[in-house]
């Protein structure tokens, strides 16, 4: 993990494919050809702005003097095909990580006439966007029709992980080449995800060659209810051998992290054992707590005076003697806290390293230390997770995109006096459905004189559906906090004038185990869901569902499904109907879009209403019982999803008898 880690060395790169067999030629020229010509088309792509047509990566590990240094050479030719394709590459962007060197660019634009027009270099200009450095190229001359071809080279301080992307959302590419080439004594391991093909380590000569390539990559569009990320082509590579030093040692695997990292925040100095004393005595844990108490007990104190901040530096930030006597604490901080307080508490616990739903997974055969960027803790006690780094969540729940997933575990383990641990890939389970909701209760009456309605509005909101709204009760001001209430009833009455407002269960330690609902309440009189058409009267009683997502794509879905969390949206209505009317087409307010597995609905939305006399119950039950549905089953997910907002466009006509 980059805050974890701080043993290695990580940087972003540039790789090397190649398209339609391996290639493993080592190219270190630095020029391209002097007289181009336009390159062929893949008529797949004829609806595309821009088209990658080639796209070389090359990394070199070389020694110049006592260091060893990576070379990266980076190749692109782009097909221009209108407007919005000049809109999309008429500047050039080159990360300059720190440490690294920009060698020359070349760039040029090549015209269906033939034409070829260079350009000057010199134009380049460094800036600074949200901390990262980036070399910027405004690129003149580009029309529909023509290529754009850039090349160059940057040198980087060694590093032993890497990844690189091939796919992306703007779009498409027809040809892609990589390389990564070192002296023979060092092995990489690389693997492709989602299609690249990558070789395994050829020896020629003094030097080790792994190709790569993939043809006609598509763009992969960002997508609603969709984790793109984990679905683009890319190459991962990591040292694992060091044939000079210990040929038959495998190097940074998860066993060896687990044990560094389990080391680094379980031993302590004298310094750090009395301050962790002194700690514990001012806990004041209940001894006679069962252990899910003494976990909850422990998480509310540490997260109630301790001060947790990422981006605290400094060699000391991380001792734990420091951490207790300021009460602030980096990532490492904070993890030594909880393990040393766990530790002196006896509760079995195991550090958990999770993968990250909306990013990149952890693979559990290739060990790409770069991927561990979260903490968890583990209780094999009770089978839950605790968080140490998000304040606002309390066990048993953590960060929605870490569940569902799968993490590196911790288990320690003694040999002798001699405390380690061992590195297991596990499942990291979501809490189950029922714990998760955004429910609603209405009342809804007419005033007397049939111009506007007077609604009770409660919004009720449990688990996940909770955790973005509690913390604004806890931590923002009155007045803030007023606002953000107005703002969850303004959507539903249609209104600005809502009074008595209530809110229920705002402790943060009110979403943790008893995981009580977040009620926010408030009452609203709203002449807007009315309209008066004659004797008749028209109520928009659809819109009192708040706004709806709609699903309307021009083409084919390219991912599955997949949803934060799992969930209910089951919402009940009671409408009081004046006297002397009745509703001509209470049967508009009938759907059923469901898909059931075993006679159980995992999606949908359905509703039903029953009445007596004139009070009308209406009862709307939308579900998602799981976290991903697959590709084949977006269809009737796009259906559920559009039967909400075709119920929100739902309007009643009362006539009068």
């Amino acid at each position: 993990m980059k805050k974890i880690i701080i043993f290695c060395l990580f940087f972003s790169t540039f790789i090397k494919l190649s398209a339609q067999n391996f290639d493993y030629s080592i190219n270190d020229r630095y020029n391209w050809d002097e007289k181009p010509t336009m390159h062929l088309l893949n008529k797949a792509f004829d609806s595309s702005s821009a088209i990658c047509v080639y796209d070389e990566r090359q990394a070199t590990y070389k020694s110049e003097g006592k260091d060893l240094d990576v070379f990266y050479t980076f190749h692109k030719i782009f097909y221009i095909r209108d407007d919005r394709g000049i809109e999309l590459l008429n500047k050039l962007y080159i990360p300059i990580n720190p440490g690294s060197d920009l060698a020359r660019v070349q760039l040029r634009v090549i015209y269906k006439n033939g034409r070829v027009n260079n350009i000057d270099s010199a134009s380049i200009k460094n800036i600074d966007n949200e901390g990262k450095q980036y070399a910027i190229f405004a690129i003149d001359g580009l029309e529909k029709g023509c290529e754009l071809e850039y090349m160059y080279k940057i040198k980087y301080p060694l590093f032993l992980f890497d990844s690189e992307l091939f796919q992306f959302d703007s779009y498409p590419c027809q040809e892609s080449k990589f390389s990564l080439i070192t002296p023979s004594y060092l092995r990489f391991q690389a693997k492709g995800y989602n299609g690249m093909n990558v070789s395994k380590d050829s020896l020629i000569g003094e030097t080790r060659i792994i190709s790569g390539y993939a043809k006609d990559i598509l763009q992969l569009e960002k997508e609603k209810y969709a984790y793109r990320r984990q679905y683009l082509k890319r190459i991962d590579f990591k040292l694992s051998y060091n044939l000079n030093s210990s040929p038959n040692t495998r190097l940074y695997t998860w066993k060896e992290l687990a044990k560094k990292i389990f080391a680094n925040y379980t031993e302590r100095n004298e310094k750090e054992v009395k301050a962790l004393e002194s700690f514990i005595s001012r806990l004041n844990l209940p001894q006679n707590y069962e252990p899910v108490k003494q976990i909850m007990f422990i998480e509310e104190y540490i997260k109630t005076n301790i001060n947790y901040d990422s981006k605290l530096i400094g060699e000391d930030v991380g001792l734990l003697d420091k951490v207790i006597n300021t009460k602030s604490a980096n990532l490492e901080g904070i993890c030594k806290l909880y393990c040393g307080v766990f530790d002196r508490a006896g509760i079995n616990y195991q550090m958990v390293f999770p993968s990250n739903r909306t990013d990149y997974p952890i693979d559990e055969e290739l060990e790409y230390w770069n991927r561990i960027d979260e903490v968890l803790f583990y209780f094999p006690v009770t089978g839950k997770f605790i968080t140490p780094t998000d304040i606002e969540l309390r066990y048993p729940f953590i960060p929605y995109y870490l569940a569902d997933s799968r993490g590196l575990f911790l288990k320690g383990t003694t040999i002798g006096n001699f405390r380690t641990a061992i590195g297991a890939f596990g499942e990291i389970k979501m809490e189950p459905f029922a714990q998760h909701a955004h429910n609603m209760e209405l009342d809804i009456s007419f005033k007397p004189e049939l111009d506007s309605i007077a609604i009770k509005c409660a919004q009720i909101f449990r688990g996940y559906g909770a955790h973005n709204i509690r913390p604004v009760y806890t931590f923002l001001s009155k007045e803030k906090q007023d606002e953000v209430t107005h703002e969850l009833i303004k959507p539903i009455v249609k209104s600005t004038n809502i009074t008595n407002t209530k809110i229920e269960n705002i402790l943060l330690s009110d979403g943790g185990l008893e995981n009580k609902p977040l009620i926010v309440y408030g009452e609203a009189t709203s002449s807007e869901l009315l309209e008066n058409a004659g004797k008749k009267i028209l109520l928009k009683i659809g819109e009192l569902i708040g706004p709806q997502v709609e699903m309307y794509q021009e083409n084919a879905r390219q991912l599955p499904v997949e949803l934060d969390y799992p969930h209910a949206l089951n919402r009940r209505m009671i409408l009081h109907i004046p006297e002397g009317y009745t509703i001509e087409n209470s049967k508009d307010l009938l759907f059923d879009v469901s898909h059931k597995v075993n006679n159980e609905i995992d999606m949908g939305f359905v509703t039903r209403y029953s009445q007596k006399g004139n009070e009308i119950e209406i009862i709307i039950e939308e579900t998602y019982l799981h976290t991903k549905y697959p590709i084949e089953q977006f269809p009737i997910f796009q259906k559920v999803i559009n039967a909400s907002a075709d119920f929100n466009k739902v309007v009643l006509v009362l006539s009068k008898n």
